[in-house]
């Protein structure tokens, strides 16, 4: 059984169980997140209306409860530009891009097991 958690699975090679990995499966599994995070991925910066108007119309309130998990799990930063208003550019962390880049070779990879 770990401390952490009280999980009796625990991985050998992270020295923990899986349990650790819940908050990121929510956050990237919740509806709209990864597209979200596609979207940022493709640009140096990108603000929220950018976003949200690649997405279709995502609403408001979906899309900042999605940068807010994005941001809270460390795949994107938010980062304040002061302007004449007040506006907030979004990026991909190292974390994002290594979660973005593992994606991307899991769905281009042929599968020789079939």
């Amino acid at each position: 059984m770990t401390e952490d958690c009280g999980c009796s699975v625990e991985d050998k090679e992270i020295g923990s169980c899986y349990c650790v990995l819940e908050p990121l499966v929510q956050a990237v599994g919740r509806r709209h997140a990864l597209q979200v995070l596609n979207v940022i991925a493709d640009g140096e910066e990108t603000h929220f209306n950018e976003i949200q108007e690649r997405l279709g119309g995502l609403s408001s309130s979906t899309l900042a409860e999605r940068l807010h998990d994005l941001e809270r799990v460390g795949l994107i930063r938010r980062e304040t530009e002061a302007m004449e208003s007040f506006r907030s550019a979004y990026r991909l962390t190292e974390k994002g891009n290594t979660l973005r880049e593992s994606l991307r070779q899991l769905f281009l990879s042929p599968d020789r097991s079939r």
